[in-house]
């Protein structure tokens, strides 16, 4: 029995060994089945918090991402969820962060 598998690309084909393994973050996001439920900016601090469906909390701090850096209070509120949880967008300023990069830049996860 073969180990390959039809792409979604016509006339090839991709082995179980040619796929990328997730990384320890993808399978943590993946076992967890973690996703973003809510965020709160706070430009006055600096700060953004993200709040996951788990329970537990990030923080980012919003100076670190240009776009947002430069952005109002009432534009960093302007978000919406993308990939089901997976990531957070700013059509107006046209951002999208993920949480995988949450995740791997956050300076405290706590539950």
């Amino acid at each position: 029995m073969s180990t390959s598998k039809r792409s979604s690309k016509r006339g090839t084909s991709t082995s179980a060994a040619e796929r990328p393994r997730p990384d320890a973050i993808d399978a943590m996001i993946l076992k967890e089945d973690l996703r973003i439920a809510d965020v709160h900016p706070h430009k006055d601090l600096d700060l953004l918090v993200i709040v996951l469906n788990s329970g537990d909390v990030l923080q980012a701090r919003i100076s670190d991402f240009d776009r947002l850096s430069t952005a109002t209070e009432t534009q960093l509120k302007k978000w919406r969820l993308i990939g089901g949880g997976l990531g957070l967008h700013w059509k107006e300023l046209d951002e999208d962060l993920s949480l995988k990069g949450f995740i791997r830049e956050s300076p405290t996860r706590s539950a």
